[in-house]
């Protein structure tokens, strides 16, 4: 089959679990011997393009990107708020060049099915019904309303609650809009496939959790001289990430000094605001490293990962690189949530 995938950041190199995602999906499906073209954006927070796709994809698909700028403006924000129905998250990713790209691909190609990643491409569906006859599959990431729901119950500031709980609304009703007009519908856990379908979701569906090329991790026992080196690693402009991590450094770290004086906590993530990492950098014992080039020898260096979340959705990769590479992961029952496991047997 001729298959084109549209995201809205290139996955390669995979630094997050969006990417990751993304990337080992394209893997798999090269090795199913399927023609691939994948077109997606580049962004100012997500710059990389089609001259960091890896060698050995070169010669076995096509790849192409668009600039998009979603630099978030103040004006648009509060124009957006105060009058638009599609929330301001979303609309960012509109973009005209883009549609002119991708109409110019349709035209000029033809597909058996065009697979969008994530929420924030659902808008071109009626774009692509006009320029093309493949079928569109919708590849669910994670149920985007359910994070600001979640993170606005975990909000103490009232104007901050009050956005937050606007934005669950609109995301809501934003996905509800183009519930059952694509073809099929690419669950990527059980609890979001159940969501799915308590909306109103009516098309085939199919649960395809994110999967990883084993051969690529190396299983590490957990070292003793490294016990109480304990890691932490995500992107750290995801606000359900900054929440935990800030739980975590200003709640639980002093506990675990009281019993175990010696400890440390590696910090690595990218796009940390000042304001975060002076306050990261205030805590006995706690090393931040910013982005790191490599998540598979960040976590080799440590021997306890932890997964502090109480918002978000979809499934925890880093979860599943950390059970991968054999570690011990502390996390919430958020962030176990999607992965078929057991509390103290599986990890």
């Amino acid at each position: 089959m001729r298959i084109l995938i549209i995201a809205n950041k290139f996955p390669y190199p995979p630094h997050d679990g969006g990417a990751l995602a993304t990337s080992t999906m394209i893997e798999g499906l090269v090795d199913a011997e399927q023609d691939i073209y994948l077109f997606t954006m580049t962004t100012p927070k997500h710059p990389s393009d089609e001259n960091n796709l890896p060698d050995h994809l070169i010669d076995k698909i096509i790849a192409e990107t668009c600039f998009v700028d979603t630099n978030i403006s103040t004006k648009d924000l509060v124009v957006n708020f105060l009058f638009k129905h599609t929330p301001y998250i979303a609309e960012r990713f509109y973009s005209d060049a883009f549609n002119d790209r991708l109409v110019k691909i349709l035209e000029n190609e033809k597909f058996d099915i065009i697979q969008l990643e994530g929420l924030y491409l659902l808008h071109l569906i009626p774009l692509i019904r006009q320029h093309s006859s493949a079928k569109v599959i919708y590849r669910a990431h994670n149920i985007e309303h359910y994070i600001w729901k979640r993170k606005a119950k975990n909000e103490r500031n009232p104007f901050k609650k009050i956005y937050f709980l606007n934005l669950y609304n609109r995301l809501k009703k934003y996905l509800k809009k183009y519930l059952n007009t694509y073809d099929g519908l690419v669950s990527i856990s059980e609890p979001d496939y159940r969501i799915h379908k308590w909306l109103g979701q009516q098309k085939p569906e199919i649960v395809l959790p994110v999967g990883l090329v084993l051969s690529d991790y190396f299983l590490y026992p957990i070292s003793t001289d490294k016990i109480e080196q304990i890691a932490f690693i995500g992107g750290l402009d995801w606000l359900p990430n900054q929440e935990g991590l800030e739980w975590f450094i200003t709640k639980v770290w002093h506990k675990i000094l009281n019993i175990h004086p010696n400890a440390e906590l590696h910090i690595a993530g990218r796009n940390c605001d000042d304001n975060l990492q002076t306050q990261i950098k205030t805590f006995k014992n706690v090393i931040f490293y910013g982005e790191v080039p490599s998540s598979k020898e960040f976590l080799a260096a440590h021997s306890i990962l932890i997964v502090p979340l109480f918002s978000g959705s979809g499934i925890r990769v880093k979860i599943i690189e950390g059970m991968a590479m054999g570690k011990a992961i502390v996390t919430t029952s958020v962030g176990a949530e999607g992965i078929p496991i057991e509390n103290k047997t599986s990890f």
